[in-house]
């Protein structure tokens, strides 16, 4: 085997076993950190999604909240008709607003819906009366004959709703607004889109109030659903009914700021190939970019062996020749490492040599020729 051959199989081998050391290294450092970056992911994309429909909701609230304070502490009609007329300029989300007096008769109303009915027995109105309330999901009762839809589905709200009070701090009337539940539903449908989510809202009793997967079946049995009627905050790779493993997160008590709880809790999953997709990826990426530093690096070693071993080839050359008698040409001292000096050195001295023991026998024989 010539040793440019050799030197080409022992490089090869170390490589090879160097980047498989590294590889092995590599891919047990990228399990464990795309494990821990896979579950701060869902961890945060669904703290980001129930901090903003917290916040879209106490917009909401504000405006609620707001109307409840400015409203004056004589109330009566007209100025309960004052307080509707300021919100509905900006009705936004709001399905019907109404103001109804200590007796739960309502005073005012969006369209006139209601006015002149008593709405005592509603829940928003009693909790109403007790201090700031946000009723969870539910059918409108009151409502349901006055307000038109375009579909049979049947028409859901949630509640908001706040004590109006005089200059001495007494109750003397409520503030109750319905809020549209397809406006809920279309806010965490398309942002859990964006953040590629699955998500479900569970209610304080334990209800599915909200899923953006509807082809799902029941996960009452699930660790995160537990966990989420427990108010624990969780994140954990689980298996679900439909036989698919998700990153699942937990966020207890979707509030924000002065948001008067619902009492939901929110469930979020993230399929776990879209991790796992982003993971191959960046493995093929450093395998090409590790194969392709192979290459490059025995190019540049064959290369670089080529210049030093050229001399070595010519001394090597130059010797087997001498040591079959053969004529060799001048050969030139090589200084470039030490070895091919002392080959190179070795060399000249041998053709030295030879040069000398082919003079002599001429010189004997010029010398005979006189005595003759």
């Amino acid at each position: 085997m010539k040793l440019r051959s050799l030197l080409f199989l022992v490089l090869g081998v170390i490589l090879a076993g160097g980047f498989l050391a590294l590889a092995l290294i590599f891919n047990t450092n990228l399990t464990s950190y795309s494990a821990a970056t896979s579950r701060e992911s869902v961890r945060v994309r669904t703290q980001a999604l129930g901090t903003f429909l917290s916040r879209s909701l106490h917009e909401e609230w504000q405006r609620v909240e707001r109307a409840a304070e400015q409203a004056p502490g004589d109330l009566d009609v007209k100025a309960a008709e004052a307080v509707v007329a300021r919100l509905e300029q900006d009705i936004g989300k709001m399905s019907w607003i109404g103001v109804a007096d200590r007796n739960g008769t309502v005073l005012a109303a969006s369209q006139d819906m209601l006015v002149g009915e008593s709405v005592g027995q509603r829940q928003w109105f009693q909790q109403g009366l007790a201090g700031p309330f946000a009723g969870d999901v539910h059918e409108a009762v009151l409502l349901a004959k006055l307000l038109e839809t375009n579909n049979d589905d049947p028409i859901r709200f949630i509640d908001f709703s706040a004590p109006i009070r005089n200059g001495s701090g007494a109750v003397v009337g409520v503030i109750g607004t319905h809020i549209n539940w397809k406006w809920v539903e279309q806010l965490v449908t398309e942002a859990s889109q964006v953040l590629q989510l699955h998500t479900f809202i569970v209610s304080r009793s334990g209800d599915v109030v909200l899923q953006t997967d509807p082809a799902e079946g029941d996960i009452s049995r699930l660790r995160s659903f537990r966990a989420a009627t427990l108010g624990v905050k969780t994140t954990e790779l689980e298996n679900w009914p439909d036989g698919q493993t998700y990153l699942t997160a937990t966020v207890p008590q979707v509030t924000y700021g002065t948001l008067p709880s619902f009492g939901w809790n929110m469930i979020a999953r993230l399929d776990q190939s879209f991790i796992d997709g982003a993971d191959n990826g960046y493995r093929t990426r450093m395998l090409a970019a590790a194969l392709g530093i192979f290459l490059l690096v025995l190019v540049v070693f064959g290369s670089v062996t080529a210049l030093i071993l050229r001399p070595l080839r010519s001394l090597a050359e130059n010797l087997q020749r001498l040591a079959h008698g053969e004529p060799t040409p001048f050969v030139r001292q090589h200084r470039r490492f030490r070895e091919a000096t002392i080959l190179s050195d070795a060399v000249v001295l041998l053709q030295s040599r030879n040069a000398e023991a082919s003079a002599k026998p001429s010189a004997h024989g010029s010398s005979d020729n006189p005595a003759q």
